[in-house]
Formats: C-alpha cells, structure tokens, sequence
C-alpha cells in the first residue's frame, strides 16, 4: 500500500537500478552490504512490503526480522525500543498474511492480533490501519459479513485520524463491496461513490479502476445497460493506462457481458476473445474461466455450434475446478449439460446437470440451481420419468419465486435510485428558479439606476460643453508635455522589466545549477563505494598507488580488487564506454557484473568470459536492434605474492612491468569486454614470474591520449614510458605526485580529454 518516494540526490542511484536489476535485487544486494542492525532492520522491513517479494521469501525475510528485533529488545530494551517494536508488529502481520494467503484464517487472525497490540502500545497508527483493515479482508473471505465490515470501520476511523486518503479510498472501496455482497445497493453505491471521490483527489488510479468496474456491475445488475457500459469503459481506459492486466480482462469480459445482454453479438464475441488473450498472456485461469465461458454461451445460444461451445464450456470447467471457484464449476457443468440435451445424449447431460444441481445447493445459487432443475426437467420427460420431472419441476418453481422476488427487489431499488435522482433534480430546479427571480430583481434595479444616472448626465452635459472648449485650450499646451513624460514612463517602466527577467533568469540558472551539481556529487560519492577501498588494498598490497583523475565529478574509469577464491588477490584497471555520468552508470554496471563473475570464478580469463557474457545480456534491453555494444576495457590480474608471480587477462589493455631501467611489455586481447564480432572468442591467459624490486603498472588511455605540450599535440605510449622508468625508483606516493604534475605541466590551460587511471604495485 505503501511506496518509498526518493529525492532528486538519488537520480543516479534510481539509474543504478533500472539499469541493472529491480528494486528489490537492489535491497537484497543492500542487505549484504548493510553494516549495522538498524540498517539491516530496515531493509528487511521494505523488503517484505515490496510488491515483487514471493511468498517463500516473505517468509524468510519476515522471520529473519523478527528474530532481530526479538534479540534487540532482549539485549537492551531500552535502546530504539519504539523502533525495533514498529519493525517486529511488521514482521508479524506479514506472517498474518501468508497464513491468510495459505487459508488458514484463524492463525491469521491470531497473528494480525499480535501485530495490533504492539502497534496499539507504540501508537503507529499508519501500520495499525493497515493491520485491521487485513483483518477485516480474512473475515471478508470467511464470508463473515458482519465482522468483517466492523474491522473495515474501525480501519476507516483509524485512516480519517491520520488522513490516509489512499488507504480510505481503499477501505471504502471495501465497504462498499459488503454491502453490495448483502444486496444493500444504495449503500453500496454511496461507498463506491466516495471511494471513487477519494481515489480520484489523491490519483489512486488502482481503486479508481475497482470502483468504476463495480459501480458498472451495480448497474448492470440493474438492467441499467447504458450506464454499465459507460462505467465499465471508464474503468478499462485506466486499467489499460496502469497495465494492469487482469483488470483489462476483467472490464474486457464484463463490456463483452453488456453488448451479449443488448443482442450485439458480434461485439459481445469480439471482447470476449480480447479478454481471453490477456487472460492467456497473464496466466490468468479465473479471467480465460470467465471468457471461454462466454464465449461459449455465444456458441450455443445464439449462433448453433454445439461442438466450439461445448470445447470452451469444457476448458472453462477445467480451470475453474484448478482455481475451486464453484459458481463457475456449477455454471460450466450446468452449459455442458444443455449441450449434451440439445445433442439427445440425456444420459450424459443428466450426469452434468446433477453435478451442477449439487454445487448450486451446496453454495445457494438459485440461478444455477434453477438452470440445473430446468434441463433436468426437460431430461426426465424425454425418458417418460414422471416422478424425478415432477420433484425437479417444484424445485425450479421454487427458484423462480426467490428470483423473481429479487427481480422485484432490484426493481424497487431502481426506483428508489430514480427517485433520489429526480428528487434532486427538481430541487435543484427550485433552486434555479430562485436564482432566476433574484437576478432578475437585481436587473431591474441597475436598469433604473442607470436612467437616474443619464438624466444627471445630459443637465451636466451644457456646462461641461463650456468647460471643455476652455479646457481645449489648455490641453493642446499640455498635450506635448505629457507625451514626452508617458515615452520616458514606458522606457523606464521596459527598463524595470527587462532588469527582473535578467535576475529571475540568472536565480532559475543558479538554483538548476545547484541542484544538477549536488545531484552529481553525491553520484560521485556513490560511485567511489563501488571502488576499491583503501583499506582492501592495504591488506593485500605490499607498496602501491592508485592515480584517478577523472574528466569530470564521475568517471566511466575505475579501479576494483577482490580476494579470489583461490586465496588471490584480483585486481583490475579499467575505462568503460563514455565518461561522465553515462560512463558511470556503464562503470557501475561493469562492477557489478565482475562482482557476480568472482562469485563462480578465480581465473582471470574466466573472470572476464564470465563478465562479458553479463553485460551483454543486460545491455540487450536497451532498445536497440541488436543490443547495445557498450561495455569496458581492461586489464585484470591475479596476483599470487607467495610464489612471486600472477597470472593476467586483459582487453585492449596492456600490462607493463619497470625492471632495471627497462618496460617489460605484456600485450592485451584485441576486443573488448561487451558486445563485438568476437565476443564468442575467450579471453587468453598468460602467466608472468616476477622478481624483487619490479614495479607492475596497468592503465587506461586517458594519460597517452590528452592533448598539451607547445603544440597541442597527445602524450602518446613512448613518452609514458619514459615518464615510468625514470619515476620506477621512488616510493610509490611520490611516483603517483610526479605523474599528476607531469600531467598538469603538460595539459597547461588545455581541458582534460578523458578519464585518467595509472595503478603501480611494487613487488
């Protein structure tokens, strides 16, 4: 019922999780990483109110949250009680619902009675609404009317105190749906109506569709087929907006059910068959039930194909026997009855015809039992069976009276809805009528003040005549004098204008620029988590630097370690298509593929296999023909400090080792890792001995490729080289200070062309 809502500082984040993964991957990942109870208590809180957790995990995650907040209390009471107590009333009530989902009500309730009693203690009336109200939706399944409507109440009381207006349009909706339940259609009609009111002011575009739809099957129950018709075209256009399919199908089915009661059939036919494939597209068995069923009924009342209505009633019967929706077994048997009557197999229509007759008393639908009797009736005279024909006639006698007693019920209420109507009307007819007379008055009256007023007017007339011709005069000698003093008023009055546009120009620039760079800086800091941190390298890396200038705030370079498997110790220096924020959104995705890659593998050629082969699969959504070509270059290697060597995998990347006064050269793969004509090609795999005292560097080509110098012209590889080998001797900090101020001298006032990162280890 309830969604987060994020500020403008985590647009990036919200780009993080589109791009590779749900929200709900994104929580569980956030789980792992959580670094304190508060943080794993609350992550585990939205992950069982997420709508995509199944119900298996539900029940992982409520209970693993409720063993943490039972520990916390019990360890110290006293801290963050009110939170740890809010977490743990969640936790119950979700195990509330499953036991719901499973059937079994009475652990439900017991359950959600638990929940209420802590919420009750702590006064968290949001989580307290929500519990009652799921309360009153088991007693509702139970068909306990009464109790179930009371728990609805209390919920609307509850809601109104700390005006939820989407739970009330929620809880009206409910109500609304007991009463039409108990045949209270006016009352039913009002809950509907304000539920619909509700949702409307606060755009809950979900019970807008329920409302609609139901408000549509009051009327149509009404025999009131323009306005159900209007009501269930309302409710279809938002289920279609919102993608709901199940809605869709549903509305599809009861429009279909409207034109099949009009005698359009060809209409009737034509939404049947759209409902059944949404139906078939969602999985849906109760909306492809209803349609074949429908679908049938056009078969065979109307259009004579015995054999398609009977294989849709059939199909119909089997799903709704799969779902245990009985109504529907008892129709479906009682239409496969009529088909095998009108064929002359009295045998077999008598067998379904009873099956039918028997749900249909079992659940107290005189409809069916009544359709049942009557196909029974028509079966036992034809085999010359007086005594059953008799026994089944007075049963469908009987029916006929409780229906025709409903008829003349729903007759009444329609009257009384009439009523209502015209009632209203004529008194807003008096209304108007009043209106009318008042303004009428009011008329008549500025119409006579207006005479008065043009009498006075023509005796003034004369005496201004002589004023004016006086007045001429003077006016004329004045007339250049305003003229002047007006054009200096308006260049002024232009001046002032133009003047605030400027300033409120410049504000809405600054105000946009503020909220773009904070955005962008705490993008960056979101990055950085993603990197390697200091203290991993620390642990596992004799001597080292990391030298990471990006372009911009972020960066589609990076640098990122892991400790394999194996007991190595991973590292990779790599440049992702783009830089800025498309490249770090690109980075992001690469990090979180390698990180899946070094869950299965330790060897760096199956590392990047892995990896390629991840980001081309995510990248295939991207709405492009063939998938999107994006992905990284890198160099990755696997360090195993014991035996003095590594073993390395790299794409478009070299390696280079510093060895007395020397670069030893190690030469990357040809393609990158993502999408290329060969990506079906594995990564090679090369092994390299290392002695004391070598120093090895990867990097991307950031520093080569930036533009300065006294003619402008790139760094280049050659010179990198130099720069490395007459830097190799120093300690490892200060290499990584002469290469930015090399880097600065050489770039001068120039900008920086692209991302830079140079990674040295001293062995």
């Amino acid at each position: 019922m309830i969604k987060k809502h994020f500020s403008l500082l985590f647009t990036f984040f919200l780009l993080h999780t589109v791009t590779i993964g749900q929200h709900l991957d994104s929580l569980k990942i956030a789980l792992k990483k959580a670094g304190n109870d508060t943080s794993r208590c609350s992550i585990l809180s939205d992950i069982i109110a997420d709508d995509a957790t199944e119900e298996g995990e539900i029940a992982q995650y409520s209970d693993q949250l409720q063993k943490l907040c039972e520990q916390k209390l019990q360890s110290d009471p006293r801290k963050l009680k009110s939170f740890y107590l809010k977490n743990l009333a969640a936790a119950i009530c979700q195990q509330g619902y499953l036991y719901r989902r499973k059937g079994e009500y009475d652990k439900a309730v017991e359950y959600y009675g638990k929940s209420r009693k802590i919420q009750e203690e702590i006064g968290d009336k949001k989580g307290l609404s929500s519990t009652i109200f799921n309360t009153g939706v088991v007693y509702q399944a139970q068909n306990n009317t009464a109790k179930a409507l009371d728990y609805f109440l209390q919920c609307k009381k509850v809601q109104e105190e700390i005006n939820n207006k989407q739970g009330l349009s929620e809880t009206y909706f409910s109500i609304g749906s007991l009463y039409n339940f108990q045949g209270n259609i006016p009352k039913a009609l009002d809950y509907y109506s304000n539920s619909l009111k509700i949702a409307e002011a606060c755009n809950h575009t979900k019970v807008i569709a329920y409302s609609l739809n139901n408000i549509g099957s009051i009327y149509s129950s009404l025999d009131d087929y323009a306005q159900a018709l209007t009501f269930y075209s309302k409710s279809l256009k938002i289920y279609e907006n919102n993608k709901d399919k199940t809605g869709i199908a549903i509305a599809l089915n009861n429009i279909g059910g409207i034109y099949k009661k009009q005698g359009n059939i060809s209409k009737a036919l034509d939404y049947f068959s759209r409902g059944l494939k949404v139906a078939e597209d969602n999985n849906d068995k109760k909306e492809r039930a209803n349609s074949l069923f429908n679908t049938g009924t056009i078969y065979n009342d109307y259009q004579n194909k015995p054999d398609e209505a009977l294989d849709c009633f059939t199909k119909s019967l089997k799903l709704q026997e799969e779902i245990g929706y009985k109504k529907g077994i008892a129709n479906s048997l009682c239409n496969i009855g009529k088909v095998y009557l009108n064929k002359k197999n009295y045998a077999t229509a008598e067998s379904f015809a009873q099956r039918s007759l028997t749900i249909g008393k079992e659940i107290g639908f005189p409809q069916n039992i009544l359709n049942a009797a009557t196909i029974l009736d028509q079966i036992y005279e034809m085999q010359n069976k007086p005594a059953l024909a008799l026994q089944v006639y007075k049963l469908s006698i009987t029916m006929r009276d409780s229906i025709n007693n409903t008829q003349v019920q729903k007759a009444s209420i329609k009257r009384e809805l009439q009523y209502n109507y015209e009632k209203k009307a004529a008194a807003d007819s008096v209304v108007n009528a009043k209106e009318k007379e008042v303004r009428q008055a009011q008329i008549s009256q500025q119409q006579a003040e207006i005479k008065a007023k043009r009498n006075q007017q023509y005796a003034l007339f004369g005496g201004l005549a002589l004023v004016l011709v006086f007045a001429g005069f003077m006016y004329n000698r004045f007339k250049i004098t305003q003229r002047q003093k007006i054009i200096i008023e308006q260049q002024e009055k232009e001046t002032r204008k133009q003047k605030s546009v400027v300033e409120e120009q410049k504000q809405l620039i600054e105000e946009k620029h503020k909220e773009i760079t904070d955005s962008i800086n705490y993008a960056e800091r979101i990055q950085r988590s993603f990197l390697a941190s200091k203290t991993l390298l620390d642990e596992h890396l004799p001597s080292y630097f990391v030298f990471f200038q990006p372009k911009d705030v972020v960066s589609g370079d990076f640098y990122w370690a892991a400790k394999l498997a194996n007991g190595n110790f991973a590292c990779i220096t790599a440049d992702s298509t783009g830089h800025g924020v498309p490249g770090a959104i690109m980075s992001i995705l690469n990090i979180s593929s390698l990180e899946k890659a070094v869950e299965k593998q330790t060897e760096p050629s199956a590392i990047l296999n892995e990896t390629r082969n991840t980001i081309i699969e995510r990248l295939k959504k991207d709405g492009s023909n063939d998938g999107g070509k994006d992905g990284m270059d890198c160099s990755l290697i696997s360090f195993d400090l014991k035996n003095n060597r590594f073993t390395y995998a790299a794409a478009n990347n070299p390696i280079w080792i510093a060895r007395e006064n020397k670069i030893l050269e190690f030469v990357s793969d040809k393609m990158p890792v993502g999408k290329h004509d060969k990506d079906n090609t594995p990564f090679t795999q090369h092994t390299v001995k290392l002695q004391k005292g070598d120093v090895v560097y990867t990097f991307t080509d950031g520093m080569p490729d930036q533009f300065g110098g006294s003619k402008g012209k790139k760094f280049l590889y050659k010179q990198l080289k130099e720069l490395l080998i007459s830097i190799s001797h120093l300690p490892m900090e200060e290499q990584k200070e002469k290469l930015s101020e090399v880097l600065n001298g050489w770039k001068g006032g120039l900008e920086q062309t692209d991302d830079i990162t140079i990674m040295g280890v001293r062995v």
